[in-house]
Parts: structure tokens; sequence; C-alpha cells
């Protein structure tokens, strides 16, 4: 085989590569979002000419490159569910590259406004399948394309409309058109100037026009009514296998109450909150525990905690991964567990028919869902608000339907303590910025090893517990002041709508795979 023919053979799957670490380097540890805009440019361009079955192996190397080092900090908890859930969510690239395969092997990329078309399809397969994933087998909505641009405030406010796979269908939006711009240079040669380009024009036109109505939504709400909150968080930084040491757990009630006390003198919140099972035990049964929250909560502060809760049943103990919200008089007001679990992390699939599958996970009992999402209410000042534990906040439906139910502020109170001190919260954080922009509420984080701090309602991240250098992995207390908008707000498209969008392109793309099928069988 000649020098030329190995060349292009190796390109196609070069490019794949090369669009894959685009994408990884849009997300933290390297955090260059404007890569997002151009990741999918090498894989588009190696779609030219290559049958559909290649496209789809193509799209799935892509996405192999882009998942196994992004989640790789989940190989401190599992390192076969690591590559497994990387390679599952690679699958969701294929659809991508099937679509744009066929349409430049059916229609090539001369035509401009063909090419209008095919932008058109990639952006809805990508935005159908990006929700697919979010969704499917209770879901896993990690770090959608949109979400990498969690900086850039007048392009994210495109989620109130259509979420956050909205933005990532405009970020596809960009790379088709740059792509399939340079196709069409490719194919017309030195026609490139008497030749109008519609692809071109109506891909930056649509960013434009997106950042125009961005900062111009920013600005209109800017000063509308809100109530100001003043919340105190604990940042306690408490190594997870503490809390499996029963002689730890005295540390740690003195850690909490130190912090806690340490806060109060500095001054009087309305809300102190600390993280996901912050209570080294049970509040409910645990004398010290309860014991040390009175103490501090009688000083005239409420108290938001998180803790392990059983239930006893009568085929057994049930136990939830709660929320507790504790007045001043040291009574437990009002309590959420959490819904949406995590598969290996705080529950195991079908455990009955295949026990051995414990031996893959760190946990020991598998966690009972909640049934009901909880508004909680505060007296003074008169605050509704709603409790997403861990990766809840990843969940869009969640935060959707809490603010339904009249929650004006969400509060994630998270543990990312089993990953590492770096990559992994601040992933975390940058969902949570978009149930800020979706639903029009803000956001308060109060996380065991980071990153807390609090997020308005548009997306802009403000209050950041850090050591002055960018630090988050410390502990310490963080007071936040928060705009928490009133009951009559007016609710966002989103937050009536959901993922109407969303679900319109997933059927909008089954349906053209299954033209195509049809097509290629013919």
């Amino acid at each position: 085989m000649k020098l030329r023919d190995r060349l292009l053979t190796i390109l196609p799957w070069a490019a794949a590569v090369l669009s894959g670490l685009l994408l990884f380097a849009a997300f933290p540890p390297l955090a260059l979002q404007d890569a997002a805009w151009i990741a999918l440019v090498p894989l588009v361009l190696a779609m030219r000419g290559v049958p559909l079955r290649r496209a789809a192996l193509l799209g799935f190397v892509a996405g192999a490159v882009f998942w196994i080092p992004s989640i790789s900090w989940l190989r401190y908890v599992t390192r076969p569910g690591w590559i497994g859930l990387s390679l599952y969510c690679a699958f969701f690239m294929v659809p991508f590259a099937v679509v744009v395969s066929y349409g430049l092997r059916r229609y090539g990329s001369a035509n401009g406004f063909a090419n209008v078309g095919l932008m058109l399809a990639a952006a809805a397969a990508w935005m159908g399948f990006e929700h697919l994933r979010s969704v499917l087998f209770t879901g896993f909505p990690w770090n959608l394309l949109g979400v990498s641009q969690y900086r850039n405030i007048p392009i994210i406010q495109v989620a109130r409309f259509g979420g956050a796979v909205a933005v990532s269908a405009l970020v596809v939006w960009i790379n088709m058109a740059i792509a399939l711009t340079l196709l069409r240079y490719v194919e017309t040669r030195d026609r490139w100037s008497r030749r109008a380009h519609p692809e071109l024009m109506l891909g930056f036109l649509a960013v434009v026009a997106a950042v125009v109505l961005g900062w111009r939504s920013v600005r209109m709400q800017q000063g509308a009514p809100a109530e100001n909150l003043q919340v105190a968080i604990v940042q306690p930084l408490i190594p997870i296998a503490y809390y499996y040491m029963p002689e730890q757990h005295d540390y740690i009630r003195e850690r909490l109450e130190y912090l806690s006390s340490t806060a109060f003198r500095a001054g009087t919140p309305d809300l102190l909150i600390w993280p996901e099972t912050a209570i080294p035990d049970e509040l409910r049964v645990s004398q010290a525990s309860y014991d040390m929250v009175t103490s501090l909560v009688t000083r005239g502060v409420p108290l938001l905690t998180g803790s392990i809760d059983t239930e006893w049943t009568e085929e057994g103990p049930r136990y939830y991964n709660s929320s507790f919200l504790v007045d001043t008089n040291g009574v437990v007001a009002q309590a959420y567990d959490k819904r949406h679990l995590v598969m290996f992390g705080e529950y195991v699939p079908l455990q009955d028919i295949m026990p051995w599958l414990r031996a893959v996970t760190p946990i020991t009992e598998s966690f009972s869902p909640g049934r009901t999402s909880t508004v909680f209410r505060l007296e003074r000042p008169p605050i509704a608000f709603s409790v997403l534990i861990c990766f809840e906040d990843t969940v869009a439906r969640l935060a959707r339907e809490s603010v339904r139910n009249g929650a004006r502020l969400l509060v994630n109170q998270t543990d990312d303590g089993w990953f590492d001190a770096r990559v992994e919260p601040l992933q975390h954080m940058m969902h949570g910025v978009f149930r800020c922009v979706e639903n029009g509420v803000p956001t308060v984080r109060a996380a065991n090893t980071g990153v807390s701090c609090a997020i308005d309602r548009f997306g802009r991240v403000h209050d950041v517990l850090d050591d002055g250098f960018g630090n988050t992995f410390i502990a310490g207390f963080r007071f936040m002041s928060v705009a928490v908008p009133p009951t009559d707000m007016p609710l966002t498209f989103y937050t009536r709508h959901g993922d109407l969008f969303a679900r319109l392109c997933l059927l909008a793309a089954l349906a053209l795979l299954i033209c195509i099928a049809v097509d290629r069988r013919r």
C-alpha cells in the first residue's frame, strides 16, 4: 500500500481521536470552553466519503476518547464502572455520526441550503440523544456539551427555553457550520468567492442572536424584586473513611460544632447549612448528634443538615439519604429523602438476582429512594426552598419539579469526597449553574470537600469558599447573601414545559435514523 493510501486510511481515525481530545479539553481539568465550538469539526470532516458503518465506529471512538479521561475520577470508586460507563456514553455519539455521514454521502457539501438542512438534522440528533442519555435507565446527564459553556453567561440563557441540551445544540450548530463551510470550499475550489455561504452566515447569526438576547434577558431581570437571605455554609473536609470508623465520630461532631460556632461569632445568618450526610450517624437516633445539633440551633439559627435515616417496615429496615431542617427549638421541622439514587454508589441493581454485583461497589447496604419532593419553608425571612442531594442537581426534572411546587431557592448538599479533590467537584458544580438558568432561581451549594458556593438565577457563580488562591479543598465556613425571587415570580418556559424541544428532537432523530436504515436496505 502506498504512503498516500495509508494516510487516507489513518486520517479519519486520527480526526475522530482529535475530536475526542478537544471535547475532553472543553471540560475540567483543562476547562478550555472555546474548544467545544470546534471540537466536532475534525469528526465531521472525517465523515466525508466513509460508509455508514465506519462512520458509526468513528463516532464511537471519538466518544470513548472523550469520556474515558473525562470521568476518570470514577476510578477511585469502581474501575470497571468507570470504563463501562465511559463506553456506554460513547454510544450516544453514534447517531450524530451516522446522520452526518448519510447527509454528506447523499447530498454532498456543495449546496449551501442542503448544508443548512444537515446542520438542523445534526443539531437535532445531538440534542435528542443527549436528552435520551439524561433519562434512560434513570439517566446520566453528566458533561452535556452545553455544560462546558457554564461561564458564558449570555449564551447559557438559552437554557431558559430548552435546558442545557439547547446550549449543546447551539454549539453543535456552529461546529457543523464551520465543518461544512470547509468541506464546501474543498469541493468548489476557486469558486469560493462566487457563492453565498448560508451555512456559515446562519451559524454565526444564531450565536449573535443568542448573545444579544441573553444579555438583554439578564439586564431586564437584574432589578427584579427579591428577598435577601443570609446563609452560612460549613465545609468540614472530613475523609470519607472516618464515617465508617465509630471511633472518629466524636471528631466529626467536634469539627462541625467548631466551624459552626466560629461562623456564629462572625455573624448571625438566617440559615446554617451542612453538607450531605454531615452527621456521622443518624440524627433521629443518635443522642450525641442530636444534643450537638440542639446546642447550635438554640442560638437562634435553624440548621439544614444531611443525615442517614432508617424506616422500619415489616420487610425490614429501609435506609434513606436524607436532609433535615432543624428549627431553633431543636425540633426536626421538615425532612427530604433523596429520590435519584446513584447506581452502584447508593444502590445495587438486581442485587437479589445477582448478589455478586456487590463486589464491585463500595456500599454495604442499598438505600431506598424518596417518594416526593419537599418544599422547606423558613419563617424569617419567609423563603421556600428545596434540597437536591449529591448528583440530584444534575437531574433537570427534579429541580424543575421543585420550582413548580413553589421552591424559589435550590440547596445542593453534596459530599464529593469519594472522588478526586479537583476535577469531579468542579464538573459537578458546573451542572448546578444550569438548574439556576433553566428555572430562574438561585442555588446554594454546601459540600464536604468543595465546591461550596452560591449561584444566582442567571448562572453566575459567587461566594466560593476557597483559600484565596482558588483552592477549594479546604475546611471552613462562608457567609453568602442570596437574592431569592418572590413566590409570584414568572416561571420560565423551561419550568413550564420542560424538555419539550429535546423530546421533539429525539423523535425527529429517531425517525431520520429509521429512514436512513430503510434507504440503506433498498
